[in-house]
């Protein structure tokens, strides 16, 4: 009886571990896509700003 407690103690163990494996990859993966995400929303701003720099530029020049 002692003995399967034992076992049923490591086998909670192990599953236990494994799901905070599993939890930490899941953080690892959702930060990437949150850092993916912000450098395209960087990029889509930055390339807003020029526009609105360039149609500024033309529209002062056909006055």
């Amino acid at each position: 009886m002692d003995r399967m407690t034992i076992r049923t103690m490591m086998i909670e163990h192990g599953f236990l571990a494994a799901m905070l494996v599993l939890v930490g990859l899941e953080v690892v993966v959702l930060g990437y896509f949150a850092y993916r995400i912000s450098r395209v929303l960087e990029r889509v701003e930055g390339v807003g700003a020029a526009t609105y720099l360039e149609v500024r530029k033309v529209l002062g020049q056909s006055r």
